[in-house]
Order: structure tokens, then C-alpha cells, then sequence
């Protein structure tokens, strides 16, 4: 019988889960229970559930789980998971330490069913390299994705400050404008009320003068002057 379950977990948090399809069990249910049961420390171990065999290493907190029946060759299984190991170290590497539950199931599942083609078959892994490329390919999707998010984050970022920007520059358009409006109105109620003063000043001056000169010339007819 073939490799019927597969899982990927960083300590007890599961990445990937691969049930062999119109399988029908609580395989994934008994596979958190053995991530529980396991140490901190890297090892290799199997452990027998009824008539099935969990097969598990663990490197760096990583877990790599493979299910299969009692009949199943031990040394097969290890090898598969250390490939399934290499293959997912060097498409996500640390990076699967942040990753949220399941964050990989929809991009790294293809490349364990071509994986378990091969070892299901009895044969070697002929099609490492396309399965190596697929997971290259996915990768860099991946990242391109996280690039034109942070570029459109960029973006929209930088449009809310030019936007910010506008409103301002917009404000200050419309103060300057009531500035000079304000100023304009104030040089011509200068202007009129200098002209006033100016005007009142000639007109109190003219009175001293006219003053002045009527008490000289004898009366305000002025008949000294005059005669």
C-alpha cells in the first residue's frame, strides 16, 4: 500500500496536509496528536497507530510526516521525507517559521503528489528536477506577489500623501487669495482715511491762518490789510 497522508508542521503548527485521494479517516486528527508527542530536539521516529505506520522527522522545528501501512519498506518512507525535507527547505526555508496554518497547501501539494507518483511506484525520482523547477516557478510567483503588493501598498500610500499635498497647497491658495484680498481692501481704507486726515489738517490749518491774519488786519474783513 502507498504513502497515504502527508503533513508539514512547524512545532505543532501544520504548513501542509495531503490526504491520498477517496481516503476517508481521522489520519490528520492522529497525525497532530504525534506532532504533540514529539521532543523539541531533531530526530527520526515512527510510531504505530492500529494497522498504520507515522513516520516523522524533525529538523529545526520542522516536522515532515508521512503515513503508510505496517507493509510499507521503513527506509522507503525516510527517503521520501527527506526529499519532501530538502524540497520544501529550499523553496520556503525560514520563512515557513511566520508562515500562518496551511499557508503553502495550495502551491506545495502538487509537488508532494508528483513526489508520490514516484515513490508509490517503487521508482526514483526521475522528475526531481521538474519538481524542482515547479517549486522554483511557485516560489517566485510568490514573491511577485509580495512585490506588486508592497508596490501597489507604495502606491496607494503615496497617493494619499500627494492627495494630503493637494488640499494643502489648495488651502494655502485660498488664504493667500483672501490675504490679498484683505490687504488690498486695507491700502485703500489707509489711503482714504490718509487722505482725510490730510484734507482735515489743511482745512484746521487754512482756520489758524485766517485767524492769524484777522487779528493783524484789525477784524475778520481784514480793513488794515485791505484799505
Amino acid at each position: 500500500m502507498p504513502i497515504l497522508f502527508t503533513l508539514i508542521a512547524y512545532e505543532e503548527k501544520v504548513l501542509v496536509e495531503h490526504v491520498a485521494r477517496g481516503l476517508e479517516g481521522n489520519f490528520a486528527q492522529l497525525g497532530r496528536k504525534i506532532l504533540e508527542r514529539l521532543g523539541e530536539a531533531d530526530t527520526q521516529q515512527s510510531f504505530q497507530v492500529q494497522e498504520y505506520i507515522y513516520n516523522c522527522t524533525k529538523s529545526s522545528n520542522i516536522t515532515y510526516m508521512c503515513m503508510t501501512d505496517k507493509e510499507f519498506d521503513r527506509s522507503s518512507a525516510f527517503s521520501f521525507l527527506n526529499s519532501l525535507k530538502k524540497r520544501f527547505s529550499d523553496a520556503y526555508g525560514s520563512s515557513a517559521k511566520n508562515a500562518i496554518s496551511y499557508a503553502y497547501n495550495s502551491e506545495f501539494i502538487p509537488v508532494i503528489e508528483a513526489m508520490l507518483d514516484v515513490t508509490n511506484a517503487g521508482g526514483e525520482e526521475e522528475g526531481a528536477e521538474e519538481t524542482d523547477q515547479l517549486l522554483r516557478i511557485n516560489s517566485k510567483v510568490k514573491e511577485l506577489k509580495g512585490v506588486m503588493a508592497d508596490n501597489i501598498g507604495f502606491v496607494l500610500r503615496r497617493g494619499e500623501k500627494v492627495e494630503s499635498l493637494v488640499e494643502r497647497s489648495e488651502v494655502l491658495d485660498i488664504n493667500a487669495g483672501a490675504f490679498r484680498r484683505n490687504a488690498t481692501a486695507l491700502q485703500r481704507a489707509m489711503y482714504w482715511k490718509n487722505i482725510k486726515t490730510y484734507m482735515a489738517m489743511s482745512g484746521v490749518g487754512a482756520a489758524l491762518f485766517y485767524i492769524f491774519l484777522s487779528t493783524v488786519c484789525g477784524g475778520f474783513d481784514l480793513p488794515s490789510c485791505t484799505g
